[in-house]
Order: structure tokens, then sequence, then C-alpha cells
């Protein structure tokens, strides 16, 4: 159905209504709600919402209600849902629920947008939410998925990954007949902008023929436990300490890349106030701005301070200008970090 600006619409996954303010790309548009929250919405979970007319109120139809029905449902279930290359002959103690980035030009992974896939690798009929920041609220889309399919979430446009910290999805499993009874799941994939701006990040993989990112959100394996008993009890620090090991990556012998993203500094971020926050992300960054001075080999540092609203990577640029004016500077690789990293030259 073909929408344009001022339309009156409801959902079709929830119990809401409100009106269409713009019209983006990829069949998406977006909807002040009842709460005047402005959200992201698919044409295809829409439908108008047209007042009842008198003819209507005096002559209703009981069987009409239940063709419409079944269109309206058929219109959130794509065409293409099952996929063949998924064992059906499922152990309810060994399956998956995952997720997938999947580049819309495979020939070009690391310039193009990218569709978000919910993959349901499980015996399970999967109820879920998948929530995503949109500024200072959440843009939120429910839906059933049958096993042993995959689902399209949305389309996000590539230079929008650098604006998102984090996608969240609530997973409720439920299945008729004999088997475990699964507790409600919730979990948080957290998005590093920078790394989908590189080849080698997206990976060969059993649900998709091109390249894609994909990672496990839910499983019961046995081997997946034990790994990840071992992550959160790890062997005893001699040194405890000292603190963590910032993650910095070299892929050349003369360049250092430190991502100053939260994420990468430290596991768990609640109580921080964004003053505490600021502190920690300059502190790693004149840290390693030391050791790269001193270290006989590095020419080269690229600091990813992400995009956001411009105020770390404006105290990075302060900072270089009065502590370390004799060292030269300038916005890096635009394809490689996507505008949000600064390379600084100290040989």
């Amino acid at each position: 159905m073909n929408f344009k600006k001022g339309d009156k619409v409801r959902f079709l996954n929830e119990n809401d209504h409100g009106t269409i303010t713009r019209i983006l790309a990829n069949g998406t548009v977006m909807v002040l709600n009842s709460d005047d929250f402005e959200v992201p919405a698919r044409v295809s979970d829409l439908i108008l919402d047209l007042p009842m007319t008198p003819q209507r109120k005096s002559q209703p139809e009981p069987e009409k209600p239940a063709p419409k029905e079944r269109t309206a449902q058929s219109k959130t279930q794509p065409k293409e849902r099952k996929f063949v290359d998924v064992n059906a002959n499922h152990n309810d103690d060994v399956f998956e629920i995952l997720s997938a980035f999947v580049p819309t030009d495979p020939r070009k992974p690391e310039e193009c947008d990218l569709d978000l896939y919910l993959i349901n690798d499980s015996p399970y009929q999967l109820a879920y939410n998948y929530i995503m920041p949109v500024g200072q609220a959440y843009a939120m889309h429910t839906g059933i998925l049958e096993p042993d399919t995959k689902e399209l979430l949305e389309t996000i446009p590539r230079m929008d990954l650098t604006k998102i910290a984090f996608v969240k999805f609530q997973l409720l499993f439920a299945k008729n007949g004999f088997g475990k009874i699964l507790p409600p799941f919730e979990c948080e994939v957290k998005l590093h902008a920078a790394k989908f701006f590189q080849e080698n990040f997206y990976k060969n993989n059993d649900f998709f023929d091109e390249k894609a990112v994909v990672t496990s959100l839910f499983t019961n394996s046995p081997m997946a436990e034990a790994v990840k008993n071992l992550a959160n009890n790890p062997l005893p620090n001699k040194d405890k300490a000292q603190p963590p090991a910032k993650k910095s990556v070299k892929p050349l012998g003369d360049k250092e890349v430190v991502d100053l993203h939260l994420v990468e500094l430290i596991d768990d971020e609640r109580g921080m106030t964004p003053k505490e926050i600021l502190d920690l992300q300059m502190n790693t960054f004149r840290q390693k701005m030391d050791e790269a001075i001193k270290d006989p080999h590095l020419k080269k540092v690229v600091f990813i301070h992400g995009k956001g609203n411009g105020t770390l990577k404006l105290e990075i640029r302060k900072e270089l200008e009065r502590k370390y004016r004799r060292y030269s500077f300038q916005d890096a690789s635009f394809e490689e970090y996507g505008g949000g990293a600064t390379l600084v030259y100290v040989k």
C-alpha cells in the first residue's frame, strides 16, 4: 500500500495508531504515535485508519472480519521465511537463536546498507521484541517467528551505524507437546560501528549465501554454556589491583588503532555519570598517546571516538592542540571509520 505524509494509520502488531510524518527508503516511514513519539515502522506493518461509516455501523456483516484478519496477518509474514539449510531434527538441548547483519550489496559489504535478520534455529515458536534506540526514545517491533525460520527486521542505513550503540532482543519460547519450559530471555547486541566498515568483519555462515555478521543471542548448547561459565569465572589474577588492559588493535607494524567507545574500556558502565565516562575515555587517550610517543616503531595512532554529539572528539582535539602541539592530526579514513575517528602522527 502506498502511504503519504499526513495519513492516519494503525499498527498491525500493536494496539496503537498515529500519523505518518516522513517517508523513508526501503519501505519504511516515520510515524508519530499516540504517545507523541516519532518511531520508524515498516509499511507492511501499517494499515490506514479509516473511520467507520454509518452504513457499516447499521449493516454489520459477521462473516467479513475473519478474511480481513487473515489478510492483515499475512502482511506481517514475509513470503520467504523458511530456509532449508537448517536441520529440522532438533534436540531440545542443542539449538540457537541468532541475529545477522547482511550487506545489501555482497560485492561491497563494507560500503552498503545492512539488513538485520532474526534467526530461529530451534524447535520452539519464538515471540520477540526488537528494540533499537532512536535519539532519546526507543523504537520497538514485536512479532512471532516459527521454528526454523528467519525474518528481516529492518534495513539499517550505513551512516546510521555510528549513531546506534546497541540493539536489544526480548525472547519468549513456546512449544506444544513434550519439551522443556524455557524462561523468558533478554539480550543486548552491542554495535561497534568501525568494525562494520572493515570487509574482513563479514564471515561465511550457515544461514546466508553471502558473508554476514552473525551473532548468537541464545543457545543451550552444553559446550557454549561451559565457555560462558569460564568467561564469567576467569582464573584469578595475581595483581588484582591492576585495571584490565584496554583493547587495541595493531593491523600494521607502524600503526595502532584505539577504540575509545565505553563498551571497549569497561564491562559494566552502570552508575557512571557522563563526566566520569568522559574522564575515563580521556585518560585512556592520554595513556595511549604517551605510550605511542615512546614506542620507536609506531608512527601513527587512530583514535575511534564515534560521531555521537561530538563531545569526545572535541575534547581530544583540544588536548592535541594544548598538550601535544608538536604532533599533527587529521580525520581518519572515512571509508574505514565512517567519520568517527582521528588520526595522529606521532613520528
